[in-house]
């Protein structure tokens, strides 16, 4: 058995999750565009309704179709492979990098701010504004 079949099957409900709820959301919004909002039925409870079912439907057959395929299974055995691969930083040197970008940010918001100030300054000089009397 593939170990990495644990991952990619938790991968695989995580996407079909998500587009349940895309694809409730989506038909929902579009019903109440359209004017049908009112056949939006409940099924089970004001929380399930019909788009729900059939985003449930939709979600569910994707995923089924999905982890089926060959070439879909193969994909996302090397993705789990790759991603094993990764080394991710340690805590001070994620501190170091926040450091950096902070300072950077900063120095940047101050020769922004400079640089607008002079531009406006010569465009004041330039075109002076008319004050009403």
């Amino acid at each position: 058995m593939n170990p990495n079949r644990r991952w990619v099957a938790m991968a695989y409900f995580s996407f079909g999750l998500l587009l349940w709820v895309l694809v409730d959301k989506f038909l929902s919004w579009t019903m109440a565009i359209v004017g049908l909002d009112q056949y939006n039925y409940e099924m089970a409870g004001e929380r399930f309704t019909l788009t729900t079912l059939i985003g449930l439907l939709l979600a569910g057959t994707s995923v089924i179709m999905a982890w089926r395929s060959p070439r879909l299974s193969t994909l996302s055995n090397e993705v789990v492979v790759e991603l094993k691969k990764v080394t991710w930083p340690t805590a001070q040197e994620t501190r170091g990098a926040t450091v950096v970008v902070i300072i950077t940010v900063f120095i940047m918001a101050i020769f922004l701010g400079l640089f607008d100030f002079l531009w406006s300054s010569f465009l004041d000089l330039l075109y002076p504004s008319v004050q009403a009397v």
